[in-house]
């Protein structure tokens, strides 16, 4: 049976605490937008969780492409399997926050239809748990370290900490950081395009020194010659963030040798099904890869769980850590402890929607209505 009908939420979620990167501080409050698709008596969900500086589409766009293009030419289409799915996404360009909201939705409708989770839907997971990557967001070096030791504390054996660009500063908070964690944590570093080229070099250079896993993402995304100059200057690993939006991006930075390791996110992709395209591609050339959205909601979380369980070419511990930064969310939680999360069984992304909570997150709502019914 088909698809029935679709609606279309704006939702505002508090967050833990203020989280500080080189794109935005005092980052409190998480907007998404939510997508409900329905038909034959089931439903699925599916979350755009944009953020400042990250994101291709504000969520006015999102919304915007949802209802105007996205809705419409899938509710024209009879979408039947994700290769139907691909189809009608396809015939619209761009919008790919958009379409990874649609396509998660579409998806766990599908799955549970077919009383399958989205790991078998994604031939199969190859792990019941995937491990999850602490976050320690900009402040002085000894908070941070502060911090780091608390993932340490909870179980969690890598962490992603956030520098903000002032090259001495930096080095002191790794410093500080790998000192207070020693070998017991994996240290991830990213500074969101806060370096020039030249201070990129004198920083990866310096960060030689500790187990530094990689530096992400140094100097503006516009710039493949520059981060490419960086990578082949250091011994530190430097991984691509920021300068892939789409696949195209993606095979860009691996055919220049740009970066060492590249960062993928199912947000950026346009779902599930575009970032394993990539996943595939990286494996042939070698190159690994990092997944996960740091403050997706749930379902978007869910969605990335279940892809990075079934692939090889996932670079250590998951990003997807969102759902630990939120003080509350209306949906059903994933199953975290101990530094993992374990890998949805149940049909579709494994969370699903209270109703009843909805409205005090929504802050508008827009019902869908197909032309042809």
């Amino acid at each position: 049976m088909p698809l029935e009908s679709a609606a279309v939420h704006r939702l505002r979620v508090p967050m833990s605490g203020s989280y500080g990167s080189a794109h935005h501080r005092d980052f409190t409050e998480m907007e998404s937008t939510l997508v409900v698709v329905e038909g034959a008596g089931r439903r699925g969900i599916g979350t755009a969780d944009a953020t400042p500086g990250y994101s291709l589409q504000t969520h006015d766009g999102i919304e915007s492409s949802l209802l105007e293009d996205l809705l419409p030419e899938l509710f024209e289409a009879t979408v039947s399997t994700p290769n139907d799915l691909r189809d009608a996404l396809g015939a619209v360009d761009g919008g790919m926050n958009a379409k990874c909201a649609l396509e998660s939705a579409v998806l766990d409708w599908l799955c549970r239809r077919d009383d399958e989770s989205l790991s078998d839907l994604l031939y199969g997971r190859r792990r019941d748990r995937v491990p999850l990557n602490g976050w320690v967001g900009i402040d002085d070096p000894e908070a941070m370290a502060d911090d780091a030791a608390g993932w340490r504390d909870r179980g969690y054996t890598s962490l992603k900490m956030k520098l903000d660009g002032e090259p001495e500063v930096d080095v002191e908070r790794v410093a500080a950081v790998c000192d207070r964690v020693g070998d017991d944590v994996a240290v991830r570093t990213d500074v969101n395009e806060g370096y020039t080229v030249e201070e990129s070099i004198r920083v990866a250079r310096e960060l030689e020194a500790y187990p530094v896993v990689h530096l992400e993402q140094p100097v503006p995304r516009g710039d493949l010659d520059g981060l490419r100059r960086v990578t082949e200057s250091t011994e530190t690993a430097i991984m691509a963030d920021e300068c892939i939006h789409t696949a195209r991006d993606a095979f860009e930075v691996i055919s220049r040798g740009a970066a060492d390791r590249i960062k993928v996110k199912a947000l950026r992709m346009g779902g599930v099904f575009p970032t394993r395209r990539v996943l595939d591609a990286a494996a042939v050339a070698d190159v690994s890869c990092v997944v996960g959205h740091g403050f997706g909601l749930t379902p978007a979380t869910s969605a990335e769980v279940g892809l990075a369980a079934t692939h090889d070419n996932v670079f250590g511990p998951l990003e997807s850590v969102g759902p630990l930064k939120m003080a509350d969310e209306p949906f059903s939680p994933l199953d975290v402890s101990e530094g993992s999360v374990a890998v949805p069984t149940g049909p579709g992304l494994g969370t699903t929607l209270d109703d009843a909570r909805l409205d005090e997150f929504a802050v508008r709502s827009r019902a869908f209505e197909p032309a042809d019914r």
